[in-house]
């Protein structure tokens, strides 16, 4: 099984969580700010620990643009070889709880609103900052692959964006020393540091 769909980012990163795991993870936390991203940026090792348990799979410091979305559950990658920039050197865990997955401009942990994402809008209520699939219920180790169509000297038109690989797993990887600022996720080709 495969989903394919597009998503522009108004601000500089994205993210994907199951809303359930993350409500939950939240009210465990005790956490009341409603940016969650700021909170995590302000207290790194309960962000760490977001990340590790699953919770959240963050994409940051990526330019504003339009990004392809492939979300692999099987062996085989969709994309053209030639197109292939980079496969992150480790898995991410990802808990799946609700089997209803979102992916958004990160600007949905800025500003968290639960109850927008635990009765998640049809698609032609919401303005193409995010979107949702389903999985099933488990834990997963989720591999990305990051592409970009080299041979279409249209820059500002070419395909470009991320395969996100999901494994099912007994045990959730984890990933030591992490720093998630440390990544280099930039496909777009215009910004520095891209692949």
């Amino acid at each position: 099984m495969f989903y394919k769909t597009k998503i522009s980012l108004n601000l500089q990163g994205m993210v994907l969580f199951d809303p359930l795991v993350l409500v939950n993870f939240v009210r465990s936390e005790g956490i009341k700010s409603t940016n969650l991203l700021d909170f995590f940026i302000q207290n790194p090792k309960l962000g760490n620990k977001a990340i590790n348990e699953g919770v959240l799979l963050p994409i940051y410091t990526i330019e504003i643009w339009d990004y392809e979305i492939i979300i692999n559950l099987e062996e085989e990658s969709k994309i053209d070889p030639k197109w292939k920039l980079f496969k992150t050197s480790y898995s991410f865990p990802f808990r799946v709880e609700s089997e209803n997955i979102i992916i958004s401009d990160i600007y949905a942990i800025m500003n968290w609103k639960p109850e927008y994402y635990l009765n998640f809008p049809s698609k032609d209520k919401r303005i193409g900052v995010d979107d949702s699939f389903i999985i099933p219920k488990g834990n997963y180790s989720v591999d990305i692959l990051g592409f970009r169509n080299n041979l279409n000297p249209d820059i500002d038109n070419r395909e470009c964006g991320y395969e996100f690989f999901f494994k099912k797993v007994s045990l959730l990887p984890f990933i030591e020393n992490l720093n998630i600022d440390n990544i280099n996720f930039k496909v777009d080709g215009i910004s520095e540091g891209s692949w």
